[in-house]
């Protein structure tokens, strides 16, 4: 069935096909008619995998953050560990347990989804979730594919702010666990005063 045909989206599907696939998306092309109007077009769009970032605290309260080139930015990054959820993980947490431990060589016991966003609808269906681990603490060398190279780092949470405000922190999806995670200690806090 195509996507959509059961939803009331105001379209309907007529045909859905691949256009082109790579190993990390493919781009598909979904001919679809307007409802409202009677109106047909094709819309292009990227069938990504769904993604986790991992917000990791030591007991000391410091982020575990990581620094890896990107050659879509052509530039090096500030990010979280994280990456693509593959066929074996049975869920997000899963997937952010292994990547974390991939990329960085740290583990966490009892992560839990704190968040979770679309991360571009208007040209992907995916959704990136943003997975929570405390305690965390580095219990080998990192496991990372042949085609990366990470640098890991823990940073105070009190130094976060700024290095968003500098720049310095500048991938969205980063920002946006970041944001979940401060969401996530606020509420935390007012529990507490209760």
């Amino acid at each position: 069935m195509i996507k959509n045909q059961e939803n009331n989206t105001g379209w309907i599907s007529l045909s859905l096909k691949d256009v082109f696939h790579t190993p990390v998306f493919s781009l598909q092309c979904e001919r679809s008619k307007s409802e409202r109007t009677g109106a047909e077009n094709d819309f292009y769009f990227f069938k990504c995998p769904d993604w986790v970032n991992v917000i990791a605290l030591t007991a000391d309260s410091k982020l575990l953050m990581i620094k890896q080139y990107r050659h879509g930015s052509n530039s090096y990054e500030l990010e979280i560990p994280g990456g693509g959820i593959s066929a074996d993980d049975k869920e997000p947490v899963e997937a952010a347990a292994r990547e974390l431990y991939e990329e960085t060589g740290y583990r966490g016991e009892n992560g839990f989804i704190i968040g979770k966003v679309s991360p571009n609808p208007a040209l992907q269906g995916n959704t990136c979730y943003t997975v929570m681990f405390r305690g965390v603490e580095k219990v080998s060398e990192a496991e990372m594919e042949d085609t990366e190279s990470i640098e890991s780092f823990l940073v105070p949470l009190s130094e976060i702010n700024a290095m968003i405000e500098s720049g310095d922190i500048r991938h969205g999806l980063v920002l946006n666990a970041l944001h979940f995670m401060e969401l996530k200690m606020k509420n935390e806090k007012q529990e507490v005063l209760k």
